[in-house]
């Protein structure tokens, strides 16, 4: 990372600051200020920086990305039917960050939810100052510090306590990777109030092969007893950035499943940090990347056990073609008084070929006694013997892979509670997977 970068970077904040000071509360301008301090303070990250060990994000800093203000939303109207979701649930739809309200639907909301763009949930007053910034705080990463300096688009979704949301709620970005190398800094708000259920799912697409740099950060709230599905598709042109960050925050005896599909991007970074605030929590963390071509796909998970009997299930896997590489670093904390833990952390990595490239971290942190905690991590081919047996009854080589190499994505695919949302991810899979490639003995 270059001075000239970061000091772009800053001098964009700080005009973005300067120019909605006048209309902004005194605790959002003193977040937006926050987030350019911290940013400041701390530069990019190089691979000095540990948890940035394997991934080079140069890419993405030393280019001279800026936030879109305008956008005709009639030309994004067959994009958004070839990405929604059946049904009759609410959707908001962002393009290229800014959000479009003609393109959404936000009729006949059940009562207990409300879904809002977040930019107008703040020119509206709406009580965001105990939510926005309190889980994923300007100091924890670079780029969250810039999402908080640059803060104001996004989503806003509430959900009652007792409601129980029958349909999914989607926030579909949509990137266009026009000209203009555009910037788009979502920050998305959910709070589930106690026994209330929701599934929310965040689909990030390209709709043009251009270069595009989404810096997205979720916060998530479970009220006790709440239970939350979260699905995050990232499917944006190979030759776009996305960095991502999802911090949950679990209240007593709730449950949180996280599905995480990293598909797109020339460079991308998904984490996910949970934090048991109360005892009896349940956490599920599945993820699957693929990348083909010279994409470089980093997952990067952290689990709190900060509070007794709450149990976490992890499985991330990964499936690497051409030259990409995959990296996954996931961190297990039990704290001193989390008795009665129960996690298990597994990643398993496929290479298609020679070339591809695949690094694992678990990492098990364990500061209580009476626990029980597992963790491990594989990196391997396709197995020869399944090859030949496939072979021998008259299967071509590239069908064969491509066969064995959608059974090892099933496990994380099948368990995508959207039938929807798992066609969709299917369809994407048999697009990249390297199917028949010809000329393979």
């Amino acid at each position: 990372m270059t001075d000239e970068g970061l000091r772009y970077y800053l001098d964009l904040a700080e005009r973005f600051q300067a120019e909605r000071a006048a209309g902004a509360p005194a605790w959002l301008r003193a977040l937006r200020q926050d987030g350019i301090e911290q940013l400041a303070r701390q530069g990019f990250p190089t691979s000095r920086n540990e948890d940035w060990k394997y991934t080079n994000v140069s890419s993405v800093s030393c280019q001279s990305f800026c936030p879109v203000h305008t956008v005709h939303e009639a030309s994004m109207e067959a994009a958004v039917e070839l990405q929604r979701l059946p049904g009759p649930g609410p959707r908001l739809v962002f393009v290229d960050g800014r959000f479009v309200r003609e393109l959404s639907r936000l009729d006949g909301l059940p009562e207990g939810l409300q879904v809002r763009s977040l930019r107008e949930a703040l020119e509206e007053g709406a009580p965001l100052e105990e939510l926005v910034g309190q889980r994923a705080r300007a100091e924890s990463s670079a780029f969250t510090a810039l999402n908080v300096a640059l803060l104001e688009e996004g989503a806003w979704v509430d959900v009652a306590p007792g409601t129980v949301c029958a349909e999914p709620v989607q926030l579909l970005f949509l990137a266009r990777g026009v000209a203009t190398l555009s910037l788009a800094s979502p920050r998305v708000v959910v709070r589930a109030g106690a026994n209330s259920e929701l599934t929310l799912v965040e689909s990030y697409v390209g709709v043009a092969p251009g270069v595009s740099f989404t810096n997205a950060v979720t916060e998530v709230v479970l009220g006790d007893g709440a239970r939350v599905t979260h699905l995050k598709l990232q499917a944006e042109s190979e030759v776009a950035f996305h960095i991502g960050s999802l911090h949950v925050e679990q209240g007593r005896d709730s449950r949180f499943a996280s599905h995480v599909l990293s598909l797109g991007g020339a460079l991308a970074r998904n984490e996910v940090h949970a934090l048991f605030k109360d005892r009896g929590g349940e956490a599920t963390l599945n993820g699957l990347y693929v990348g083909h071509g010279t994409q470089h796909l980093d997952q990067w998970t952290n689990l709190d056990h900060a509070q007794p009997d709450c149990t976490s299930r992890e499985l991330y896997k990964g499936v690497l073609d051409d030259n990409a590489r995959g990296t996954f670093h996931g961190k297990v904390m039990v704290r001193p008084d989390a008795q009665h833990t129960d996690a298990r952390q597994n990643n398993r990595n496929l290479l298609l070929s020679e070339t591809a490239s695949a690094e694992a971290r678990p990492q098990l942190e364990i500061l209580a006694d009476d626990v029980k905690c597992a963790h491990g991590a594989t990196v391997g081919r396709l197995d020869e013997q399944a090859l030949f047996y496939l072979r021998s009854r008259g299967i071509p080589r590239g069908e064969a892979e491509r066969l064995l190499t959608l059974a090892f994505a099933t496990e994380v695919v099948s368990a995508i509670p959207l039938a929807s949302l798992r066609t969709q991810v299917e369809e994407l899979l048999t697009q990249k997977l390297p199917g028949a490639k010809e000329g393979r003995a």
